[in-house]
């Protein structure tokens, strides 16, 4: 792969992560409770800076 095609991926990555933050604050209790974690570990999660995997 080259290296711009490994920075779009990286990219895409980011954008990805931060996706699926926003989206953990988003849910209510009962989706939360189904995939097995609480609203203090999504807050923790939504939390991290965009670099943080």
């Amino acid at each position: 792969m080259t290296t711009l095609g490994s920075m779009i991926d990286g990219f895409a990555r980011i954008r990805e992560r931060a996706r699926g933050r926003k989206l953990l604050l988003e849910m209510d209790a009962r989706l939360l409770k189904d995939i097995g974690i609480s609203r203090d570990i999504a807050a923790a999660e939504a939390a991290k800076p965009w670099w943080r995997d």
